[in-house]
């Protein structure tokens, strides 16, 4: 699903005036009475948003901004108020559109763009690319919704640089919410909205001006399946509870750690993970939805990392041939499952089963004491990964069987024909193919101290050193004489 590009939009409503009628598109002019717009759409803005657990004020506020009142040829051909690319049950329009090109120079271009039967069709649309996100982020729109945003104006703040680029997205829209009261079409929410949006949001007396708003911090916000858990740490007490992620939006509460009963050790349960990114510093931080209990309807509150103690896992990149067992069950994940990441189901692990795949990465995870291990493997132009024991999951290594060796041996006369290897080949996952050191001529002497036999190929294999060398190369036997 795609949208189009916002540049000009912005420029347009800075040099016009946020709050007023002017400017507010670039397809058309404006309408002369967005009270008539606003009537127009009350019901099924207010029915939308409020089956999407959305703001009709923001909802009716992006329409407002996007068609220019209406009156975009977009709108006015195609019902098409949020200027949503592509086609509609195989309904479009072509229409010109502004870009901007690798090196930031604008130009324009024809694409097509959605046609829909009616603007509760429209809405429907947005709504759903809201709740839904996109393919590479599904929570990208999160802060809009209701049980994230405590106000309209967090909502609105939270389409700034991710629905659209420009960094007065949403002051526009409160100031639009503001000067026609459209707070009114939220009911039971307005009233909670309407003092964060006054101090968010004002018009200088002229209406040409915006009252700068806070800065905050934007958060990229990844979603988890199941129970996957941590613990809270040590430290827990000098971090906080609170009901979004700090420092993203306006009026964030604490909840003391005593009304959830905390103490060291304790399991917490996570469905989210955030990532924030200070506006200033350009510094990352990672944060966790929590909740205290297994039940997905219990409370649910926003921590620090540091205030938990999180499983431990260590990647290993490598080559190996995995096998799926024909009864493997569960799923697949874009994470190793309960990894710092978090992980979310990929699909069932029936649609994978009894096939082999080419793995690229191990990882070993330990929880509470217990390790498992887990592969990624690629199926098709996507990776994947499975753990070993639960699913069943079998990497394809030869069997070899190792004993004590001591003792001499030359380097033969073909010996520059074989490979040495940090591992016994094919045997290992993290097996790396080294090269002979520069000191490695024919008939150089070189140290054994281990022996490894293949029984499938009857092959045998020494771990030697070379003078002077601490390295171990392990190397066919047909290298030695």
């Amino acid at each position: 699903m795609m949208r189009t590009k916002r540049w000009l939009i912005t420029a347009l409503v800075v040099s016009a005036g946020v709050g007023s009628a002017v400017g507010l598109t670039s397809h058309a002019a404006t309408t002369t009475n967005p009270q008539n717009f606003i009537s127009s759409l009350k019901s099924p803005v207010q029915t939308v948003a409020n089956q999407y657990k959305l703001y009709p004020s923001v909802m009716m506020a992006q329409a407002a901004l996007e068609s220019g009142w209406g009156t975009s040829q977009l709108t006015l051909q195609a019902n098409n108020y949020f200027g949503i690319k592509g086609s509609y049950n195989g309904q479009s329009v072509t229409m010109q559109t502004s870009e901007y090109d690798a090196n930031g120079q604008l130009y324009y271009t024809d694409a097509n763009f959605r046609k829909y039967p009616n603007a509760k069709a429209s809405m429907t649309d947005n709504a759903k690319l809201l709740r839904n996100g996109t393919s590479y982020n599904p929570t990208i729109y999160s802060g809009t919704w209701r049980e994230n945003a405590a106000t309209y104006a967090d909502a609105a703040n939270a389409l700034t640089n991710t629905y659209a680029t420009a960094p007065t997205y949403g002051a526009s829209l409160i100031a639009l919410i503001t000067q026609y009261n459209l707070n009114s079409l939220d009911g039971d929410a307005a009233a909670s909205s309407s003092s964060s949006s006054a101090s968010s949001s004002s018009n200088s007396s002229d209406g040409n001006s915006v009252t700068p708003q806070p800065v905050y911090a934007q958060a990229k916000y990844h979603g988890a399946t199941g129970n996957q858990m941590g613990r809270l740490g040590t430290k827990y007490r000098s971090y906080r509870l609170y009901n979004h992620i700090k420092g993203t939006r306006a009026k964030v509460t604490k909840t003391a750690w005593t009304k959830v009963h905390a103490y060291v050790g304790q399991p917490v349960y996570f469905d989210m993970r955030g990532v924030k990114q200070n506006p200033e510093t350009g510094k990352k931080t990672t944060w966790y939805r929590v909740r205290f209990s297994t039940s997905k309807s219990a409370k649910k509150y926003w921590v620090y990392t540091k205030a938990l103690t999180l499983p431990k896992v260590t990647y290993t990149s490598g080559q190996a041939k995995v096998k799926l067992s024909a009864t493997a069950k569960g799923s697949y994940y874009d994470h190793v499952y309960n990894s710092t990441y978090l992980a979310k189901s990929q699909g069932s692990l029936k649609d994978l089963a009894n096939q082999t795949y080419t793995a690229d990465n191990q990882a070993v995870k330990t929880q509470d004491g217990v390790s498992s291990t887990w592969y990624r493997i690629k199926v098709g132009d996507k990776k994947y990964w499975v753990a070993s024991a639960t699913q069943k999951v079998s990497p394809d290594y030869d069997y070899a069987a190792y004993t004590a060796a001591s003792g001499t041996k030359k380097l033969g006369k073909k010996f520059a024909k074989y490979h040495p290897y940090n591992h016994v080949k094919k045997t290992h996952f993290d097996q790396v193919q080294l090269k002979w050191p520069a000191k490695a001529k024919v008939g150089t002497k070189v140290t054994v101290n281990q022996k490894a036999t293949k029984p499938k190929y009857q092959t045998t294999w020494y771990r030697i050193q070379f003078k002077g060398d601490s390295t171990n190369y392990w190397v066919d036997a047909k290298a030695l004489s």
